[in-house]
């Protein structure tokens, strides 16, 4: 019971910190911070409306795009409606517009791909998005091609009287519906819907034997992310003020995708979480590096492998992890395996970077930006090596070590087992 106490003080507090930030954010930095807070709020309303079904109904799609698009060019011509006098809306109930049409091309596309299971249903939801991906593309005149639909957010008809020109006007409107949106969707997880979902996710049979109609349950929550998901469109459209028709490609299925593995789909708010630190590193690691690309996917793979519970299991299972080994020997594990992975680390970083000089850079013999090494030198090349091979040394021996003890527990217990017979 203490550390289930622990464990909701640590999301509270995780709550807490992201509310401040998020709050803060207008007068912590410059244009360019604001627009990445912004988007990181897009992107964690996006995150939270997927894990709907992925996370909460156990439904696996790869089209979550065609409802964010969908919402996206519904807020532009939206705009441009009210900019044209030709639709009396105030510009802050947009987002709600964008909304209506996604849950409405949820309502339509929900009853081709939930027909099928579960596997049919991710083939099918990837077809459905290659479909209006493609389809976005034909008609160049609905979606404007690859130059996309443009608008001017700056009308008159507002409820603020703002003319959401600044980068932090149009950031307090998309907080505002991303924080409501984000509430609601934790709140219907406590909602007999939501534990329904998550009861089909775990044992569809039981559910159906209980009564309850497993495929109406799943085509209630497919609905649900499409609105959600329609909304965080319109939020992106309100911000960039341009949408093309790759907004509908599988780039943008998979991203949300990542979040949401990356903060952990079991969890309520880990989606959100997903999606602060997936746009920290799109934004910082673009900066950094060439190669921000290999970190992104190794990184989500790594999640996925040794940690799926995502990043929000972590933080919080910190308390049950204590309280199960102790706080010294949790500490020493932690700081073992941290000594043991830095050296392969640091050596993978490094062949990383000189290989990506070598390949991409103009002069290649110029030194590079990380430390100022030369890609050229052996030296270098030795040493990131050496690296590698004493992190994978030491974690090789430390398998054995422990494979070692487990067998001559076994061993012992056998023994015991012996004797007492």
């Amino acid at each position: 019971m203490p550390n289930a106490n622990l464990r909701t003080l640590i999301a509270a507090l995780l709550l807490l910190v992201i509310a401040g930030l998020f709050l803060a954010a207008p007068w912590l930095g410059s244009r360019a911070t604001i627009l990445m807070v912004t988007q990181a709020v897009i992107l964690a309303c996006f995150a939270m409306a997927y894990n709907v079904l992925l996370g909460q109904t156990g439904l696996l799609s790869f089209g979550p795009a065609v409802y964010f698009g969908i919402g996206a060019f519904s807020a532009l011509y939206a705009v441009n409606g009210i900019s044209s006098g030709q639709l009396p809306l105030p510009l802050e109930l947009v987002p709600l517009l964008a909304g209506g049409a996604g849950l409405v091309a949820a309502l339509v596309f929900g009853l081709i791909s939930l027909r099928s299971g579960q596997i049919a249903f991710a083939m099918i939801t990837m077809g459905l998005a290659e479909l209006t991906h493609v389809f976005a593309m034909v008609f160049p005149s609905v979606f404007g091609g690859e130059r996309g639909v443009s608008i001017d957010r700056m009308v008159e008809n507002t409820l603020t009287g703002w003319g959401y020109g600044r980068p932090d006007e149009i950031y307090w409107l998309v907080l505002f519906w991303a924080v409501l949106s984000i509430a609601t969707l934790a709140w219907l997880t406590r909602t007999p819907l939501g534990r329904l979902a998550n009861a089909v996710r775990d044992n569809e049979q039981r559910v159906a034997f209980l009564g309850y109609s497993p495929a109406r349950i799943r085509y209630l929550q497919f609905a649900l992310s499409g609105l959600f998901s329609g909304l965080a469109g319109g939020l992106f459209a309100l911000t960039y003020e341009i949408a093309n028709a790759d907004i509908f490609g599988l780039q943008t299925s998979a991203g949300v995708l990542i979040a949401a593995y990356v903060g952990g789909i079991g969890s309520v708010f880990g989606p959100a979480l997903g999606a602060i630190v997936v746009t920290l590193l799109e934004f910082r690691l673009a900066r950094a590096t060439e190669a921000w690309l290999l970190y992104y996917g190794l990184i989500f793979m790594g999640i996925v492998m040794f940690a799926p519970q995502g990043l929000w299991g972590l933080l919080t299972g910190v308390p049950t992890a204590i309280g199960r080994e102790g706080f010294a020997v949790w500490l020493t594990q932690r700081l073992k395996g941290l000594a043991l992975l830095l050296p392969g680390f640091v050596g993978g970083v490094l062949i990383v970077e000189m290989s990506s000089h070598r390949a991409n850079a103009y002069d290649p013999h110029l030194p590079m930006h990380l430390l100022g090494l030369d890609a050229f030198s052996p030296l270098n090349w030795v040493l990131a090596l050496g690296l590698v091979a004493v992190s994978a040394a030491l974690l090789l021996a430390r398998r054995r070590q422990a494979g070692r003890r487990r067998r001559d527990g076994l061993t012992a217990g056998a023994a015991l087992a012996g004797g007492a017979e």
